[in-house]
């Protein structure tokens, strides 16, 4: 006899023939005593079951009337026994095709979405129809109730509401098992990872009287980030895997499908898929090796080029900062950089210490400002010779007199051997490139005393110029010598020169070259014909270094060029002098101001994306950078604005984030639709920026009307 539960009792007597149906397909039957095995061959497990479905048409236990249960009820009572009974065949799958009426009203629409799940008004799959208004869902397990809806997504995105929902029951057949395989983890890896390998377990022909060749297929949904995985599988085996390298510099995520197909007719395939997070990696940055350096003891400025300076990749664009160090200071202090981002090269200059020798590490850096893999660093090894040092003398003033002065005196100051530790003999001499002006000058020196003298007098009535050359020499075989000169100008009584005045200037701070044009340059007088020299001075050299002067004598004009500072501000006063080398009179000054103006950068705000968003919702949060490179990002002031206030008043904009990270979040006024320009502006107090981006607030499209179930079938 059939033996039924108490639950299975209880199953009868409810209300509800959804719960009974339901039951129903959960429910363990026992046959004369014995439980049917899930391995019985298909054709036993037939007759078995027309057997029991003899026994059930003559057995009082379904002796029910009509008015407790229904004969749809009774139907699907035998449809839950025959689903106790699926081990005896393998379960197939069922596909539905629905169809559904266009989407009235304006909105032009772009695709339709089909919603479907196994409980009323919770659909756990989507499947979308494009254009069309039929679309079927397939591999659909037989025996359960599949619950639709549809809905309409016109061009802008916006989707609309679901549908009228239908149902319906996928009828069980008997067929083939799909086969098995386990489900697969996501994973998460960083940008430029090298080979992946994922195994596979649990892959079976889905029955153990199933014996099929079974083939293991891959597939990325986002190839150019994830290229197709490659297999390692052999058929009947249970495990196998799949391994895959991500594309070099790429990031985001992809998809992967791992499909076993058992190679039947139905019920043949059976698919996983796991995500792959490519995060993204900042890419160390790069700088070209750097050679050695082999100089000699107080040399000069030195000028070391940078090159192969970049981002580390090409989709990276960053702001990069070259830093140089010294591991001796003493011998080379800290190099002074040049470089402007996003340059290949720059350079690095350094002095070394006077009188200093040995040798320094330089290491020279550069960083992308990332928060990992941001330094690359290269050394180079500076090694200065020690050398003889010239001896010293301090610098001589020219001297002018009068024609027939008389006896002149000029001091010596400043005399050394050039270093400390070396103790020569030094002998002191002169000379006179025009001795028919100026005899070559008497020499009083003894050594080493710090200070001597010259002593000259020109040739009486005579006029003109000489340049007066005096020499140290300590003896040594190479840098041994150093000579000061001084011109001695005899003038005669004269005219003093002419230059016209000059007005003062005022430019912004990192201006270019600039260029100073001088008129009225003369002699004085008409009859005085002599050569004209123009020269010019800054009073801060700091701000304006001391002009270049283009003039040849005795054109009336010339002009003076300077170039300010780097980041320098400030007031310098520039004298221009022309000499036109008489004995007195000789002499004309003009001076002007040079005022530099400092220029504060305005703060930067990043640009957004327009947007659009339906009716009576609001923005998810809109991410921007603000920056500043005159005040802390915390700082800085927000504000927003819109040029519809119809549709989005100032204070709907709601700003979020900290520091230079912010969000900005757009609540539209409740049943208002259009357009608005949203100018999100950011302000340090003194200056600002503006991001402007357009938001388009539509109607949502109507759903889907008259959604109708089209067909059933395998």
């Amino acid at each position: 006899m059939l033996v039924r539960s108490d639950a299975a009792n209880r199953a009868f007597k409810a209300p509800k023939r959804r719960a009974f149906v339901g039951y129903c397909h959960r429910i363990s039957f026992t046959y004369r005593g014995a439980r049917y095995p899930d391995s019985e061959p298909t054709g036993v497990a037939a007759n078995r079951l027309a057997e029991f479905m003899r026994e059930m048409k003559h057995n009082m236990l379904f002796s029910i009337s009509s008015s407790r249960l229904s004969r749809a009820a009774l139907i699907t009572f035998l449809w839950g026994g025959l689903l106790a009974l699926a081990p005896l065949a393998a379960l197939a799958t069922g596909t539905v095709t629905l169809a559904w009426d266009p989407s009235p009203g304006t909105n032009a629409i772009a695709s339709y979405n089909l919603y479907y799940g196994v409980a009323s008004a919770t659909y756990t799959n989507v499947v979308s129809a494009g254009t069309n208004t039929t679309a079927s869902v397939s591999n659909l397990v037989e025996g359960a109730t599949y619950y639709f809806a549809a809905t309409a997504v016109d061009i802008n995105g916006l989707e609309s509401d679901y549908s009228t929902e239908v149902s319906t029951l996928i009828p069980v057949k008997l067929t083939n098992q799909p086969p098995t395989l386990n489900p697969l983890a996501n994973i998460t890896i960083n940008e430029s990872a090298g080979l992946q390998t994922v195994n596979l377990a649990g892959i079976t022909s889905g029955a153990t009287n199933e014996v099929q060749t079974l083939t293991v297929t891959t597939a990325s949904s986002n190839p150019a980030l994830i290229p197709t995985p490659a297999i390692s599988y052999t058929s009947p085996n249970t495990t196998g895997s799949i391994a895959f390298t991500p594309v070099a510099f790429a990031y985001g995520s992809a998809t992967i499908t791992v499909t076993v197909n058992d190679g039947g007719t139905s019920n043949n395939i059976i698919s996983r898929t796991f995500a792959v997070t490519v995060n993204p990696v900042n890419q160390p940055p790069t700088l070209n090796a750097l050679a050695n350096v082999t100089i000699n003891e107080s040399a000069g400025l030195q000028t070391v080029n940078l090159s192969g300076i970049t981002s580390g990749a090409s989709n990276e664009i960053q702001k990069l900062t070259v830093t140089a160090s010294s591991s001796n200071t003493g011998l080379i202090p800290t190099p002074t950089v040049s470089y402007t981002s996003p340059n290949a090269s720059g350079s690095i200059t350094f002095t070394p210490v006077a009188l200093a020798y040995g040798s320094a590490t330089i290491t020279v850096t550069v960083n992308d400002s990332g928060t990992s893999n941001n330094v690359v660093s290269r050394t180079f090894m500076v090694t200065v010779n020690p050398v003889n040092q010239p001896p010293t003398l301090s610098a001589l003033a020219n001297v002018t007199i009068n024609e027939s002065a008389g006896l002149q005196t000029v001091n010596l100051a400043g005399i050394s051997s050039g270093a400390a530790n070396e103790v020569q003999t030094l002998t002191a001499t002169a000379s006179s490139s025009n001795p028919a002006l100026i005899p070559t000058p008497t020499v009083n020196y003894t050594s080493p005393n710090a200070a001597g003298s010259i002593t000259f007098t020109p040739v009486a009535l005579a006029y003109g110029s000489a340049t007066i050359t005096v020499t140290v020499n300590d003896g040594g075989t190479s840098n041994n010598i150093v000579s000061q000169s001084f011109t001695v100008i005899v003038n005669p009584v004269n005219q003093p020169p002419t230059l016209n005045a000059l007005a003062d200037v005022a430019i912004n701070e990192n201006s270019g070259l600039q260029t100073v044009n001088l008129a009225g340059i003369s002699s004085g007088a008409a009859n005085e014909n002599q050569p004209l020299a123009v020269t010019a001075s800054s009073s801060n050299t700091g701000l304006i270094p001391t002009p270049t002067v283009t003039y040849t004598s005795p054109n009336a004009t010339g002009s003076i060029r300077f170039t300010p500072v780097a980041s320098a501000y400030g007031l310098a006063t520039i004298t221009v002098t022309v000499n036109d080398g008489g004995t007195s009179n000789n002499v004309v000054s003009r001076s002007f101001t040079v005022t530099v103006n400092q220029v504060v950068p305005p703060p930067t705000i990043s640009s957004i994306t327009n947007l659009v968003i339906a009716m009576d919702s609001a923005t998810a949060p809109i991410p921007f950078i603000i920056n500043s490179t005159t005040s802390p990002a915390a700082n800085l002031i927000l504000s927003g604005s819109s040029d519809n206030p119809t549709l989005v008043l100032p204070a709907d904009i709601v700003f979020g984030g900290a520091g230079s990270n912010r969000t900005a979040t757009v609540t539209p006024e409740p049943g208002q639709t259009g357009l608005a320009n949203i100018t999100l502006t950011v302000s340090d107090g003194t200056n600002t920026a503006n991001s402007v981006f357009l938001l388009t607030v539509r109607q949502r499209p109507a759903a889907p009307g008259n959604l109708r179930i089209a067909g059933i079938g395998p």
